[in-house]
């Protein structure tokens, strides 16, 4: 049992008063950094930069055995990352629990991951292959842990390192984006890095992945004004999502006889039982979102609360109930 995952769930839960959950929260983030620096006292947290990449080749072997016991197996559907002098940010979009091992196998440059699950990670089979290729951990709920991090990043840049980033913050569970709404955090430290970005989309069709590179992506390009960020980071958004279109197209055609109409649940379930602390709570409670964007839950709630008349009828037909916009 992971006892810092399931004090996190309790936390989760819900059912508690302001008083109560205070006094949770403080004894799960007690036991959270209790447990981080003790994983920070171990060897491999005090490996260097240039052992880590010297490792690197041994942890891919793991990979690739893990990969094979476990029945999985990846193709590239293309690659069109140039060669660089400069440190590079892997861009990823995230799809479930067996990506990294996947995407490592496929990009098989050395990095460090940037991750905000470790009170999922520690006290599983895959947290020493992790700390041994190169792991920065943050909770994402506390402001200077993510401050830290960031530094951390940046250091790590400045000193020739590779990062592995996912910039949707969580998994994408959601049937009508491509690509979730990304954080701004990625822009930042690549231009102070001086880092160029390699996105990368990924998608998973039952044990099989298929990933797709794309070309180099120079944060530089863009200005530091708060209008810059925002289009450099809507224009990473745009390749990632491009990148999974030409994935999808790669799929033989369905006819419509041969689907269940329960493809995506489907899909969903199954990567909840890749990681059950996950749910979709705890997903929703992990997405970017941005002030001047109205979500589709929020813009359809009305609807939920009518009660039906001739004069609301055609708000309650079949095309609108049928729309991925439905629960």
């Amino acid at each position: 049992m992971n006892v810092l995952a399931e004090a996190q769930k309790k936390l989760l839960e819900g059912n508690l008063n302001e008083e109560e959950y205070k006094k949770l929260e403080e004894s799960y983030l007690k036991l959270y950094y209790k447990l981080r620096e003790r994983n920070d006292n171990r060897f491999y947290s005090k490996l260097t930069l240039e052992q880590r990449k010297k490792l690197h080749n041994v942890i891919l072997g793991i990979y690739r055995l893990k990969n094979k016991l476990g029945g999985f197996t990846y193709e590239v559907i293309s690659d069109k990352r140039s060669d660089t002098t400069r440190p590079i940010i892997f861009a990823l979009t995230h799809v479930g629990k067996f990506d990294i091992e996947v995407v490592s196998e496929a990009v098989k440059d050395h990095y460090y991951l940037l991750s905000g699950d470790f009170e999922h990670i520690q006290g599983i089979v895959d947290a020493p292959f992790l700390g041994l290729n190169g792991v920065f951990y943050f909770n994402e709920k506390v402001k200077e842990d993510r401050q830290q991090v960031s530094e951390k990043m940046i250091d790590h840049l400045q000193n020739n390192g590779n990062l592995m980033y996912f910039p949707e913050g969580t998994w994408n569970i959601i049937s009508n984006l491509p690509v979730l709404p990304c954080y701004w955090g990625i822009v930042d430290v690549a231009k102070k890095g001086n880092a160029i970005i390699i996105p990368i989309a990924a998608e998973q069709y039952g044990k099989h992945f298929k990933v797709n590179v794309g070309e180099n992506f120079d944060m530089n390009q863009y200005g530091d004004t708060k209008e810059e960020k925002t289009k450099a980071i809507n224009d990473l958004r745009d390749v990632l999502a491009t990148l999974k279109w030409e994935i999808w197209e790669t799929e033989k055609p369905l006819t419509r006889s041969e689907l269940s109409g329960r493809e995506w649940e489907e899909y969903v379930e199954a990567r909840f039982k890749e990681w059950p602390y996950f749910n979709k709570e705890y997903i929703s409670n992990l997405i970017f979102k941005p002030k001047d964007v109205i979500e589709h839950d929020e813009v359809y709630a009305p609807i939920k609360k009518l009660t039906p008349n001739k004069n609301n009828a055609f708000l309650f037909n079949k095309r609108l109930k049928d729309s991925p916009f439905k629960e």
